[in-house]
C-alpha cells in the first residue's frame, strides 16, 4: 500500500473514531484527526493549500449565525458549498476546539442544542460536520482509494437513492429555495441581512434533503420570523407545504 493511501485511510479511521466516540472523548479524538493531517505529507499539502488565502474570520461571521427572536437567541451553523472552503472552515474550527480558543462544549450547546444533552449535540455535529469533512477528502483522493469502501460513502449511498416521487418533490423544493435566494439577493436588504437569509435557506435545503424533520421545523420557524422582520416578503413556507403535499 502506498504512503498516500495509507495516510488517507488513517485520516478516515480517525474521523470514524471521532464519530463513534463517547462525548467525553471528543476533544481527544479531534486531536487525533488533526494529528493524522499533520503526519501526512499529502493531507498536509491539501490543507495548507485550502487555508492559505482562506478568510476564516469572515467565514465564521457567514456560517456561524445567531438570530435574535424576541428575548431568545437562536444559533445555527452552515457549511460552505465549495469543497476547498468547506475543508478550510472545518479544519480551522477543529484547530480552535483543540486549542480551546472556542470551547467545544459551549459551541455544541449553542449551534447544535438538540434535546439539550451534550450526547445528542455531539452526534448531530458529527453527522453534519465530520461526515462532510471525511467525505470531501474521500472524493479528493478517489483514485488512491479505488476499491476501498468507507462508512461515509455507505452513508452517502443510502441517502442518495430516493424514489421518483421523492426526487420530484426535492426538485420542486430546490427550485423554490433557489427562487427565494434570488428574491433576497435582488432585494433592498443590507448585505448582512441578505446573507443571513441565504444561509438559512441553504441549511433548510440540506435539512429537507437529509430528512431532519426537527431541524426543518426549527429553521422554518426562524425563517418565518426573518420574513416578518422584513415586511413579510416571503411566501416560501406556504409554497413549500404545497410542494411537499403535491
Amino acid at each position: 500500500m502506498d504512503n498516500t493511501k495509507a495516510e488517507v485511510l488513517d485520516f478516515i479511521e480517525k474521523c470514524e473514531q471521532l464519530r463513534k466516540s463517547k462525548f467525553i472523548m471528543a476533544t481527544t479524538r479531534i486531536k487525533d484527526v488533526l494529528k493524522s493531517i499533520v503526519n501526512s505529507a499529502a493531507l498536509y499539502e491539501v490543507f495548507h493549500a485550502v487555508t492559505n488565502n482562506f478568510d476564516y474570520i469572515s467565514a465564521k461571521r457567514k456560517y456561524l449565525v445567531t438570530m435574535h427572536e424576541g428575548l431568545l437567541n437562536k444559533s445555527r451553523m452552515a457549511l460552505p458549498d465549495s469543497p476547498a472552503d468547506k475543508l478550510a472552515f472545518i479544519f480551522c474550527l477543529l484547530v480552535e476546539f483543540d486549542h480551546d480558543t472556542i470551547n467545544f462544549n459551549e459551541f455544541l450547546q449553542q449551534f447544535f442544542p438538540e434535546d439539550g444533552s451534550y450526547y445528542s449535540s455531539f452526534h448531530t455535529f458529527c453527522d453534519k460536520v465530520i461526515v462532510d469533512f471525511e467525505r470531501t477528502i474521500i472524493d479528493l483522493f478517489r483514485d488512491e482509494l479505488e476499491g476501498v469502501k468507507t462508512e461515509a460513502q455507505t452513508d452517502a449511498g443510502q441517502r442518495t437513492a430516493p424514489n421518483p416521487a421523492v426526487a420530484e418533490k426535492l426538485s420542486a423544493v430546490a427550485m423554490l429555495i433557489a427562487r427565494e435566494k434570488n428574491l433576497i439577493a435582488c432585494s433592498a436588504m443590507t448585505q448582512g441581512d441578505k446573507q443571513d437569509g441565504i444561509s438559512m435557506l441553504e441549511e433548510l435545503d440540506s435539512a429537507i434533503r437529509e430528512g431532519r424533520a426537527n431541524a426543518v421545523d426549527a429553521i422554518l420557524r426562524g425563517y418565518e420570523y426573518y420574513s416578518a422582520c422584513h415586511n413579510n416578503f416571503s411566501q416560501l413556507i406556504n409554497l413549500l407545504s404545497e410542494a411537499m403535499e403535491g
